[in-house]
């Protein structure tokens, strides 16, 4: 696929939307004015289709995906393993494209494949030997000093190698760096490459949205997972996925923050939470906070949000600090569950105890429901959404079906529910206790991954 050619489209792609504005008749040069609506959480404003020079597969009158060479035939295992039992929408686009993704990560993996993709995900770069000509380049603004970020870079690249056109594999990761150069450099890096699309999570949000366009610019698609939109809608400099970039992958993060007020609703009633997120000003975490609030219970009083740029000891130092002051709160929200495990050490450190206490999390690391099992109090409760680290092979799979011609939705909201943890939630054969159980990452890679 000849970048040149994507740029034209796109350009004359741009023109339409700018003419005819979205599916649902909003202007969308212009960000939503109200970001606890529905359009923050991530209702559809926008497709984008890419140059139907070439397609996958001979077209299946029962499959709409044969023509851009993927498969709807996911395995329901595997569905309810990434995301719960959750409720599939119906008629929708982009459960189209997290079906197709799923297929793909129903691997049979033998051991060369294996060493494949721990060479990738080790490597900064790698060539997956399959002499394909694409390129895919992976730009995380966080990086491997965080299992999560480790397992879901390792979901891309595994289904990076379903795909025989892609012939390498280009990773970057800015560890966190405060100084948003360093991640937008990342960007730009990859576009010089040759990268052919780019994914990976925007810590550093509109900071680095200078580099996303230059990215679209050049005809290389940018598709962030994790919900990492570019700024939310109606943020200050916000960006416009379907226009600016080619789409976002995650939960719709209104939903997400309401569910998390359901749940500290019905099992709080009345007393303090603490609301603690991830770096600062990204989007995941504001854009389930700015929904949580106006959901909750008028009772119900929040200290935070804070800052904790998902590092488990900056957690820690949150809630010591929140229990020295008022050692009576009654529930926390928060995105990240070992990061969660670890604050809960602030309890054991002043001598509280974890009664009547109710955390809404959206991961899953299993160190977090394992501490739960073993403290054993009836009255502590948990609930929890899902990992979602697979959601960056929904992000791989999207790419390749715009560069076969697929029309994207913008964004690809994935599905949630809410579910209370079990003593079954904790898996003690787990190959690392900070790994997601809905990780569809193979025991086996995992093990190698992490030396477990």
């Amino acid at each position: 696929m000849k970048r040149l050619k994507i740029v034209s489209v796109l350009a004359v792609f741009v023109l339409i939307a700018a003419a005819c504005g979205s599916d649902d008749g909003s202007d969308t040069t212009e960000p939503a004015t109200e970001p606890a609506t529905e359009t923050t959480a991530g209702a559809t404003t926008a497709t984008t289709a890419a140059p139907t020079e070439t397609t996958a597969g001979a077209t299946d009158t029962e499959d709409p995906l044969a023509q851009f060479g993927e498969s709807r035939d996911a395995d329901p295992a595997l569905i309810e393993k990434a995301m719960g039992p959750i409720t599939p929408p119906e008629g929708d686009p982009a459960w189209d494209i997290i079906l197709a993704s799923v297929a793909r990560a129903n691997q049979n993996l033998d051991q060369a494949t294996i060493d494949k993709a721990l060479e990738c995900w080790n490597a900064p770069e790698c060539d997956t030997g399959t002499g394909g000509e694409l390129v895919m380049g992976f730009a995380d603004g966080g990086g491997h000093l965080n299992v999560w970020r480790g397992v879901t870079h390792m979901e891309a690249i595994l289904q990076a190698l379903t795909y025989p056109e892609i012939g390498k594999i280009i990773s970057t990761e800015a560890l966190w760096d405060p100084d948003p150069a360093v991640p937008a450099n990342d960007i730009r890096f990859l576009i010089q490459s040759g990268a052919d699309f780019i994914t990976g999570y925007p810590d550093a949000g509109v900071a680095i949205a200078d580099a996303i366009k230059e990215a679209t610019a050049a005809g290389v698609p940018y598709i962030p997972w994790s919900a990492g939109w570019v700024g939310l809608p109606g943020q200050d400099g916000a960006l416009v996925p379907g226009q600016d970039y080619l789409t976002v992958v995650g939960e719709n993060l209104c939903d997400l923050g309401e569910s998390m007020a359901a749940v500290l609703d019905d099992n709080v009633g009345e007393g303090k939470i603490g609301v603690l997120g991830g770096t600062p000003g990204n989007a995941l975490s504001l854009g389930w906070q700015q929904c949580l609030t106006p959901a909750l219970n008028d009772t119900i009083e929040e200290i935070g949000p804070a800052d904790t740029f998902w590092v488990n000891d900056v957690a820690l130092q949150v809630v010591l600090g929140w229990l020295s002051t008022d050692p009576d709160i009654k529930g926390y929200a928060y995105e990240y569950s070992d990061g969660m495990n670890t604050a809960l050490q602030a309890y054991d450190q002043l001598g509280i105890p974890v009664k009547n206490l109710t955390l809404a999390m959206r991961t899953d690391e299993q160190t977090l429901f394992c501490d739960w099992v073993e403290r054993n109090e009836p009255t502590y409760n948990i609930w929890y959404s899902a990992g979602g680290n697979f959601q960056s092979r929904v992000a791989v799979t999207a790419a390749m079906m715009f560069l076969q011609g697929a029309e994207i939705p913008a964004p690809i909201d994935v599905p949630h529910v809410m579910r209370q943890v079990t003593a079954a939630d904790c898996n003690p054969n787990r190959a690392t206790p900070a790994v997601s159980g809905t990780s569809l990452v193979p025991d086996n890679v995992l093990t190698e991954m992490f030396g477990g």
